[in-house]
């Protein structure tokens, strides 16, 4: 998969004698505030040419590296730093002397250093107006509009099973799964789509949020859903395993298997039915999306059929095989073999104009979509007056 290059940061180690005989140190960037990593003091009494290191240092989010530090026989410690994927820098200005006035601090000379690439992404999701991103490793990215705090990720480890099931941005809130199954929702509450409920929650394998309401889906295949019910669409059914759940506006669809009622991997919808977006049809599928007021799914062979409101022609979806679908508010998009993405509805900012290259996964946001690159990479289009499609580099 593709990498981006490494970016140089330039800065200086920096350190003072404090009144106990410890040496503090830390980093700082050129013309940047400076950074104190946790673990940062230099015992009085450790032994002569040992090196010992801080714990790593994160700027802006990043980790760069760490200092070193090690006491040389005239009394002097000496540091260095070591960048998270490089060799230890040396700089020509690197001494403390051992007779240094408490508190005062002090800097070396100028150093460079190379940042890590940031990890290619593995999913995205895309919200009204931002989208949220998992890297390689579990990490989440943010962009766009943050009115809410929507892009302001909670650190931690999350996984992936599903382009919509890790991380899903809903209008502008976001539901995650972090490893171990909890999940982790932020942003918008006004209607408690961000409360996950604290009570009979197991591990999940999958989440979703549109504008107002969260489901999720465990390990059982049980649904669960909160948030605003005013149609009925946290009302889940009581019977069934399912394989996969998807929010709209005011409904709510899945995936049902191995049930003795209906057919295997068959839809079932519940919620608002205005436009008859809960009037699934036969057959079987293997992707749900519910949009604002329709709802598309992938037939087992690859066909998309889409339901509900058709104002702007966003349930006539275009033949071919697919292999992911996403439905938005008045625009649809999927992923048609051997990766191309084709998006047809309102067209509106330019918003089904879906660029060229291989995808796996795609997602609709309120005006905006973003997709996964087979190399990792994220492509947006469509309305940017948040810098919604202003995506990351992997």
């Amino acid at each position: 998969s593709a990498v981006a290059q490494s970016d140089e940061q330039t800065g200086r180690i920096v350190a003072r004698r404090l009144a106990d005989g410890r040496t503090e140190f830390g980093w700082q960037p050129t013309g940047g505030e400076r950074v104190l990593p946790t673990a940062r003091y230099f015992p009085a009494g450790t032994a002569v040419g040992r090196w010992l290191h801080s714990s790593p240092i994160e700027v802006e989010g990043t980790e760069i590296g760490r200092i070193n530090a090690r006491l040389r026989d005239d009394g002097r410690i000496e540091f260095a730093f070591t960048p998270t994927d490089g060799e230890r820098i040396l700089p020509p200005s690197r001494y403390f002397p051992a007779d240094t006035q408490v508190g005062r601090w002090l800097r070396s000379t100028e150093i460079t250093i190379s940042l890590p690439a940031p990890a290619p992404f593995i999913a995205v999701s895309a919200g009204d107006s931002h989208a949220c991103a998992i890297r390689v490793g579990g990490e989440i990215t943010c962009w766009g509009d943050n009115r809410f705090g929507q892009t302001d990720a909670p650190a931690g480890h999350y996984t992936h099973f599903s382009a919509r099931g890790f991380v899903s941005a809903g209008g502008f809130s976001n539901c995650a799964i972090r490893v171990g199954g909890e999940i982790t929702c932020w942003g918008d509450n006004e209607h408690g789509q961000a409360d996950v409920p604290t009570t009979g929650m197991a591990t999940f394998r999958a989440v979703d949020t549109s504008g107002w309401h969260s489901c999720s889906l465990n390990s059982t295949g049980s649904i669960r859903c909160w948030g605003d019910n005013r149609y009925g669409q946290t009302d889940t059914p009581t019977f069934g395993i399912f394989i996969a759940v998807s929010t709209g506006g005011g409904h709510t669809c899945a995936i049902r298997d191995n049930d003795a009622v209906r057919a295997d991997r068959a839809i079932v919808c519940w919620g608002d039915n205005r436009f008859g977006q809960t009037d699934a049809p036969a057959g079987r599928f293997t992707a749900v999306s519910a949009g604002g007021d329709h709802t598309c799914g992938v037939r087992e062979p690859g066909e998309i059929a889409c339901w509900g409101d058709n104002r702007f022609g966003q349930t006539d979806a275009p033949a071919g095989r697919f292999t992911a679908v996403s439905a938005g508010g008045d625009h649809t998009c999927g992923v048609r073999e051997p990766g191309e993405i084709a998006c047809w509805g309102n067209n509106e900012y330019g918003r089904t104009n879906a660029p060229a290259g291989r995808f796996t996964t795609v997602s609709v946001g309120g005006a905006h979509n973003c997709a996964l690159r087979e190399s990792g990479a994220i492509a947006c289009w469509g309305l940017n007056d948040d810098g919604q499609t202003d995506a990351p580099a992997p």
